[in-house]
């Protein structure tokens, strides 16, 4: 039996940690690869972080109907692909998306049987100080991010479940049970997802 879990939340709130991090910890788990056209950083590859692709082939992709979810954020694309999802459920794995609250519930719209779990910052104030600690960004874009997250975090309320990152050990834990209950006592099926992909 495969899952599709959803991870989402605003800019800074840890999720692509954590999803490193629980990918590295159940080997059922696998993340999906999403395209974008925004700039490769120091120590991301190419094919392993995303697949990087210029804006001419983005287009090209959605004209082809290949996006389960698509999303122009922070003017750069960011997209799901059916296929990244179709091959790990094939393999018989689960598949783990690290994707926006927009993207979130485009899938989970898709395919109701996905279980999407929302990670929050303690306070904004909080994911202000994270997000300069992190260095990545200017302060102009730190401020919008931050004024982003305000109307972001308010979509936590779709998700099917809501982790708290205060304690990034703590969170880690609370993702690993959600996870593993939903492995054992969810019932979706390979086939039910396969008559899914099948009909797109």
């Amino acid at each position: 039996m495969s899952n599709i879990f959803i991870i989402s939340a605003p800019s800074g709130c840890g999720k692509t940690s954590l999803v490193r991090d629980i990918s590295r910890i159940y080997d059922f788990l696998e993340l999906t690869i999403s395209c974008t056209t925004r700039k490769m950083r120091k120590g991301e590859i190419d094919g392993i972080d995303y697949h990087f692709v210029d804006q001419a082939t983005f287009k090209a992709k959605i004209n082809n109907r290949e996006f389960i979810e698509h999303e122009l954020v922070y003017d750069n694309y960011y997209g799901t692909t059916y296929n990244s999802i179709r091959n790990i459920v094939n393999s018989g794995n689960d598949a783990i998306l690290e994707i926006d609250h927009k993207g979130m519930i485009k899938i989970k719209k898709q395919i109701p049987s996905a279980i999407s779990i929302y990670i929050l910052p303690p306070t904004l104030k909080e994911l202000k100080n994270r997000l300069i600690d992190r260095g990545l960004d200017t302060k102009e874009v730190i401020n919008k991010r931050i004024s982003n997250a305000e109307n972001e975090l308010k979509f936590s309320r779709f998700s099917d479940f809501t982790i708290v990152n205060d304690d990034y050990d703590i969170a880690l834990s609370s993702l690993k049970s959600l996870i593993l209950y939903q492995k054992i006592f969810q019932n979706t099926t390979i086939s039910r997802l396969n008559s899914y992909f099948e009909s797109c």
